[in-house]
């Protein structure tokens, strides 16, 4: 049973610097009072507010999947006269928050009691407009399948912000994961100044964004095949007011421009026929940040395939790193892994 995605960011502190990082995030605003502050073994885990993430580089940054709530009713509170005792298990303790709207995804066992969830929502997040049911994705192009639940039906786009970038897009027309916060940012600092990026699959500006703004790349190139993804890259180019993206509508396989590149990109989790296209699109040397969701029981599989890619282009690879970016599903994992070519 799948509760929902993880979606709350903080910071992992040591607990030696908890009550020192607790006060600076308080004075400046960035500690979210809607969350308690937790220990994990030797560390203090801070909730944070999104947009102060570069007031912490020292620290590792996550994302809670069972964040506890300051709050006086929960929604299991709620809901505890509506749904039967026998069924409050099923009660979603995860759910995202999308600028002003609510995704939540709601077991099958207790799916008549739908439109009392997301009612129960708005409640606890008063601010929020809409609520909706979150029940997969569909096509090759990963369109959501979504349920009104509550609220306004009309409000589907949306504004969110991480790490000080706007991402405008609508929660119908395309998906956002924002449990892939800490991954995009660690790329943005990895960007040397003057490097030519290409962002192979870009969606709404997910990796590019963030460089554009965090970095002093010298152009990105964006390049997305889902027409509605493409539309909001552009939105996103004009909210963010950066002017060293060039965003390319079309499909990777034919679009990448060739030998230009200093770093690709590649942030699909199912793109491994991609890798050849990759590497031709680097000058004579560079990195490739590779993603794949991955089962644990071959886990080295990201490597190889970036190896053998590689050996039959007579290129010479340096693993730098590998790590698990999530959790994906049961036994599989998100992972990456940065590769010098050369």
């Amino acid at each position: 049973m799948l509760l929902g995605d993880v979606m709350f960011p903080a910071i992992r502190v040591p607990k030696e610097e908890a009550e020192r990082v607790r006060k600076k995030a308080e004075a400046i605003g960035a500690k979210d009072k809607g969350r308690l502050i937790t220990v994990e073994g030797s560390y203090v885990i801070i909730p944070i507010l999104e947009g102060f993430e570069d007031e912490f580089k020292e620290f590792e940054l996550i994302e809670q999947d069972n964040p506890v709530f300051a709050r006086e009713k929960s929604i299991h509170d709620i809901l505890r006269d509506v749904i039967p005792p026998e069924l409050s298990e099923y009660i979603p303790r995860a759910y995202k928050i999308l600028g002003d709207i609510i995704l939540v995804k709601i077991p099958d066992e207790i799916s008549f009691y739908s439109k009392e969830i997301g009612e129960a929502l708005l409640k606890i997040h008063p601010n929020c407009r809409s609520v909706w049911r979150d029940l997969g994705k569909e096509g090759a192009l990963r369109k959501p399948n979504l349920e009104f639940l509550a609220g306004d039906a009309k409000v589907t786009e949306t504004v969110k912000v991480e790490n000080r970038c706007y991402f405008k897009f609508d929660v119908k027309k395309v998906m956002f994961s924002p449990g892939n916060q800490y991954e995009k940012m660690r790329i943005a600092r990895m960007i040397q100044e003057g490097e030519i990026v290409v962002d192979m699959f870009a969606g709404i500006g997910y990796f590019s964004i963030p460089i554009a703004k965090h970095s002093k790349a010298k152009r990105v190139y964006a390049i997305e095949i889902n027409p509605d993804s493409y539309y909001y890259l552009i939105e996103n180019i004009k909210l963010n007011e950066v002017d060293n993206i060039i965003p390319i509508l079309g499909d990777s396989r034919f679009v990448t421009p060739l030998k230009i590149a200093d770093r690709v990109i590649m942030g699909h989790i199912n793109c491994h026929e991609f890798i050849e296209v990759a590497i031709n699109s680097l000058k004579n040397s560079g990195y490739i940040h590779y993603h794949e969701a991955v089962p644990l029981a071959v886990k080295d599989r990201p490597v190889k395939r970036l190896k053998e890619v590689a050996a039959s282009l007579g290129k010479e690879i340096r693993i730098l790193n590998f790590r698990k970016v999530k959790n994906y599903s049961p036994g599989v994992i998100h992972a990456v892994v940065d590769a010098y070519i050369y």
